[in-house]
Parts: structure tokens; C-alpha cells; sequence
């Protein structure tokens, strides 16, 4: 289970996510959402 600190980053880097409206900085933190969800790096495509 993810610890409610981890859980809160996620919903902070979805709202981060949800107000960009620069793709740069979407993927960046999108890349970064899914590290913290658990996905391997080599995983993620070029974002």
C-alpha cells in the first residue's frame, strides 16, 4: 500500500497535471506520477 505522504504527492502532481497548460511540464510530471506510482523507469516511454 502507498504511505499518505506518497499519496499526496500523486494528487499534487495530478492537480499540477490538470492546471498546465504546457506539455513540457505535463510529461515531466506525469513521468514523475508514475515513478511514485511504482512504474520501473525504463518503462516510460519518452514522454
Amino acid at each position: 500500500m502507498i504511505n499518505q505522504h506518497l499519496q499526496a504527492a500523486i494528487i499534487e502532481l495530478q492537480e499540477f497535471i490538470d492546471d498546465r497548460p504546457d506539455a513540457r511540464q505535463v510529461r515531466k510530471a506525469l513521468a514523475v506520477k508514475l515513478v511514485y506510482q511504482g512504474y520501473k523507469y525504463e518503462l516510460i516511454p519518452n514522454l
